[in-house]
């Protein structure tokens, strides 16, 4: 069944929940000018339909997520549609795309150790059509971003990333399973958290105001861009020049409005990163106008995304990027992924 477009108010509840999930429904709202009941049934009616989520998002460390890669996979034509399909099944898989490229299936995982990894790697080059994998692991997360914009919109001032950073101190037990209640739903009251986890209301509160002002989490509206009207993404393998400062050119792009997700990794590439844009016009020009003009960047891989395949309700965009087992509970039902535009 078509889902029915999504109206200013709709959009305006998502921005307001993409600042502070945990926003009051009376505060809504009142910034709104609608009533409370209305404002609760539209994210209800938001998050059932899977268009948004909200939910805690946390750097993936926080979590015992060690060793996190992004695999690309050659797999014979005729097979690479069940190949994704099987993907989305693994626990540690958070992301599946099919895509144009060197590539034409790629995916993130996420694992507790580069033992895990090692093992899942084996696992999925035993999977038929499978003919050769590539992996790029982790060596820093340095963009997370859930807020997106249009090519024309660089002259707007931009807004501060909804990003996470690891805390300066390690958490403890609690504090990890207080993000994972979180996670599951992000408007969960602390009574209700105090009572699952066997502390007091004030014990909750403490912490996560605590979290919170470390940057180790935030409770945020996330969205499916592809609903949001977003409807061309793509991977970038970037290579820089032989005098390309690393940091100076990672700064840079982490400043371009459309790159979601920036990672210094292992292998053939320097950084890689994500790019959503509204059509392909848009990754054109945010290829040229933007990330080419970026002194110090010598050569762009770019694998255009032709489907993306999800585990969760927001699509690779929520939780499941600070997660690896997701529990039956938090997943989401399965469709057959989101097409993009043709490149």
């Amino acid at each position: 069944m078509a889902r029915e477009p999504l109206t200013d108010l709709d959009l305006a509840i998502f921005r307001a929940l993409q600042a502070d999930g945990r926003t009051p429904f009376t505060a809504l709202a009142d910034r709104l000018g609608v009533s409370e009941a209305h404002v609760r049934r539209r994210v209800k009616t938001l998050c059932g339909q899977g268009v948004i989520a909200i939910t805690a998002v946390a750097d993936p460390r926080v979590l015992g997520l060690e060793s996190m890669a992004w695999l690309g996979l050659r797999v014979r034509q005729a097979q690479i549609e069940p190949v994704a399909q099987a993907l989305v099944g693994v626990p540690e898989v958070d992301y599946v795309v099919i895509c144009s490229g060197a590539f034409n299936v790629m995916a993130e995982v996420a694992c507790a150790s580069s033992d895990d990894l090692y093992r899942l790697l084996l696992r999925i080059r035993e999977l038929p059509g499978v003919l050769s994998t590539e992996t790029f692991v982790y060596l820093q997360l340095l963009r997370q971003q859930f807020q997106w914009a249009d090519a024309a919109s660089d002259a707007v001032a931009p807004r501060p990333p909804l990003g996470v950073r690891a805390p300066p101190t390690a958490l403890d037990n609690l504090d990890i399973e207080l993000i994972g209640e979180l996670q599951r739903d992000g408007r969960a009251s602390f009574r209700d958290i105090a009572g699952r986890l066997h502390v007091s209301e004030r014990v909750i509160s403490s912490r996560f105001a605590h979290l919170v002002e470390q940057g180790a989490v935030r409770v945020i509206a996330v969205g499916n861009p592809i609903d949001l009207g977003f409807h061309a993404v793509a991977w970038l393998g970037i290579n820089l020049r032989e005098s390309g400062d690393f940091e100076v050119v990672a700064a840079e792009l982490s400043a371009v409005r459309q790159v979601s997700y920036v990672v210094a990794a292992s292998g053939r590439y320097d950084l890689m990163a994500e790019i959503v844009c509204r059509s392909r016009e848009d990754v054109l020009a945010t290829l040229s106008d933007r990330i080419g003009r970026i002194e110090g960047i010598g050569h762009v891989d770019t694998f255009y995304y032709l489907r993306l395949l999800y585990r969760t309700a927001a699509g690779a965009w929520s939780a499941a990027r600070s997660r690896a087992a997701i529990g039956p509970e938090a997943v989401a039902a399965e469709g057959p992924g989101a097409p993009l535009e043709s490149p």
